[in-house]
């Protein structure tokens, strides 16, 4: 079934949106406070922060506190388990009550914004192309990984056989969440998948947005770090390419001519 935390009306264009950063931490004591240094000198300044630690035996958790130092905007969630990618997502933005034209960013806790200007940048996208999603683009450490992808090409319908181009930073409007039903971010047992939870929700959002409603960024705007030993690209490789076929194996969402104007549209816009 569709999320349960859709409020009733979409809000005037007069209602400033917000930023709700979406944190995700596995152990990355030694990145966590670079990730929310990088935030906290954002040029941008409306925004609130959503972190959930999951436990991992590190010190994570006193990191990101150190680094919060009192800033209000940053708000740390400590797991009492572990678990993992989508679930945390999920909960993270439903804690952050965004509006349905808040714009959610995620930004994993062992990453950081390559630039200060990396949501101003963002923001000026949404406001000159009225887009309803945004992705790219970011630099890795590591050599043979450069960063830099290109755009879809204009036109592509079919995200989920075409080349994955949709990376970080991924950021939509909470409107937009709210039309991918729950079971959609669920693996074959009916458990929130624990990897390449970006595929699962970007699929869904590129398919109702298509590109003339999905940005590509192409600045440079946040460092994927490659060089964390916990990286899950760098230790669980073969998990995500299984999970990654089945996720190309859904049917894929209708495309929306028009944003919905209310929750019983946003409802309706996705029943067959």
């Amino acid at each position: 079934m569709l999320q349960e935390h859709i409020s009733n009306q979409l809000p005037t264009r007069s209602t400033p949106a917000i930023f709700k950063i979406i944190v995700n931490c596995g152990p990355c004591q030694g990145y966590i406070g670079k990730s929310l240094a990088s935030l906290k000198a954002q040029t941008q300044t409306q925004w609130e922060a959503y972190i959930t630690i999951d436990p991992c035996d590190d010190r994570t958790f006193e990191e990101a506190l150190e680094t919060k130092a009192g800033d209000e905007r940053i708000n740390i969630t400590r797991n009492e388990e572990r678990l993992y990618s989508m679930a945390n997502l999920v909960r993270a933005i439903k804690r952050s009550c965004a509006r349905p034209e808040d714009i959610i960013v995620v930004l994993d806790g062992d990453d950081w914004f390559h630039t200060t200007h990396a949501l101003q940048i963002i923001a000026d996208t949404y406001a000159q192309y009225d887009c309803w999603m945004t992705y790219g683009s970011w630099v890795s450490n590591v050599a043979h990984i450069p960063g830099g992808l290109p755009a879809y090409e204009a036109g592509t319908t079919d995200f989920r056989q075409a080349e994955w181009l949709a990376t970080a930073v991924r950021t939509w409007k909470k409107w937009l969440w709210d039309l991918i039903d729950d079971k959609d971010l669920r693996d074959e047992e009916g458990e929130y998948f624990n990897v390449v939870e970006d595929l699962a929700v970007m699929f869904p959002m590129l398919e109702m947005s298509g590109t003339n409603r999905a940005r590509h960024i192409p600045d440079l705007l946040m460092l994927y770090n490659r060089a964390n030993p916990a990286c899950v690209g760098n230790i669980r490789r073969a998990e995500m390419e299984r999970v990654a076929q089945y996720l190309r194996s859904k049917p894929p969402y209708k495309p929306l001519s028009a944003k919905p104007s209310s929750t019983r549209k946003l409802m309706q816009a996705q029943k067959v």
